[in-house]
């Protein structure tokens, strides 16, 4: 019997390679599989809740250390009133969007469908911006909901919609990461109070219908012709200011435009996504409040005046106005103004109202 000769450096190559295969096959199914598991794991309560975001992933270290987070509560006293900020332009080729309505276990997305036709520029944006999905925040009773405050005040609920740089970056995950990749106009939704402000709660009706077939976690529903510029009561004035996504990973890439009219909502609607969704948790789905940590907060809101800044100036000195003349972040030209809240929510004429 002849024994044929064996090629060990051949043999070695072959085994090593192999190996090298398994191990990469292995480290990417391990990675596939942590990302799914990491996705899942957050919540808004409990030990899997936002005190707990930064600590057990270090991938999400923004959460606890950034400087930069979301939401804040917006001290009317302390905004930078900025002349420059023209009024958010939104491009859009129809005025519709389709999309997906997914319970994600902690509440509402709509993610959209293929490539968006709405895009937004302007305002405090130097490009343009894509709608990638929209959130709807929320809590179990109506004295909260909000992720941003004003002057303390939760608001019943908030609608964010999520747009990402398409100008720089080739998609919402690569986006989300960079300098400048995303920009959130925010929404405050208010009870509806009058038969005029009943008929405008409409906009949300084609997602409160749909609730009906996803009132379980992972479900999700297709919207045809969701209309969007319904669900944008103005988009020529509001507040602004850098900051982060309001859950994991808390990248800090957000241009956060706060809009100075809220979306109405009937108490049925409310009561309807409240008590008809099983979700994680208790059913509050926002994150708390987060230090502004002296970052200017600028707005465009200027009632009563249509003046020059510097008749405003004098205007205030014979109290017209309480304005603070202090210069904050070093931008000259800018003052701060205090609001009086209560008459504005009551005259329905300021933030948030």
């Amino acid at each position: 019997m002849k024994i044929l000769p064996v090629n060990t450096k051949n043999s070695c190559n072959f085994l090593l390679s192999q190996l090298t295969l398994l191990l990469l096959i292995s480290s990417q199914l391990t990675s596939s599989l942590a990302t799914s598991s990491w996705d899942q794991w957050w919540a808004y309560d409990g030990i899997s809740g936002p005190d707990y975001w930064g600590i057990i992933n270090p991938k999400w270290s923004h959460c606890s250390k950034g400087r930069k987070q979301s939401p804040i509560d917006i001290n009317p006293d302390s905004l930078l009133f900025d002349p420059g900020l023209e009024p958010i332009q939104m491009n859009k080729i129809k005025d519709t969007i389709h999309g997906n309505l997914i319970n994600t276990g902690r509440g509402l997305q709509l993610s959209v469908i293929g490539n968006s036709s709405v895009t937004i520029t302007s305002g405090p944006l130097s490009y343009q911006y894509s709608i990638n999905h929209m959130i709807l925040h929320y809590g179990t009773e109506v004295d909260r909901g909000s992720e941003h405050k004003i002057n303390g005040i939760a608001f019943p609920g908030e609608l964010q919609l999520y747009f990402y740089n398409s100008q720089l970056y080739h998609n919402w995950t690569q986006a989300a990461q960079e300098s400048n990749g995303l920009a959130v106009i925010a929404v405050l939704i208010h009870i509806a109070a009058t038969p005029e402000e009943e008929s405008t709660a409409i906009a949300l009706n084609s997602i409160v219908k749909s609730i009906e077939h996803i009132k379980l976690e992972g479900t999700s529903h297709k919207l045809e012709s969701v209309d969007i510029h319904k669900l944008l009561p103005t988009l020529e004035h509001y507040i602004t200011y850098e900051g982060s996504l309001t859950e994991p990973p808390c990248h800090e890439t957000v241009q956060w435009i706060v809009l100075n009219k809220p979306l109405y909502a009937t108490n049925n609607q409310l009561s309807l996504i409240r008590n008809s969704l099983i979700i994680d948790g208790y059913g509050d789905n926002y994150r708390p409040i987060q230090s502004t940590n002296y970052r200017c907060v600028r707005t465009n809101i200027l009632r009563e005046f249509n003046t020059t800044l510097d008749e405003i100036t004098s205007q205030s000195m014979k109290g017209n106005h309480e304005f603070n003349k202090k210069r904050l972040c070093g931008n000259k030209g800018y003052v701060t103004y205090k609001a009086n809240i209560k008459r504005d929510l009551d005259d329905g004429n300021s933030v948030g109202n």
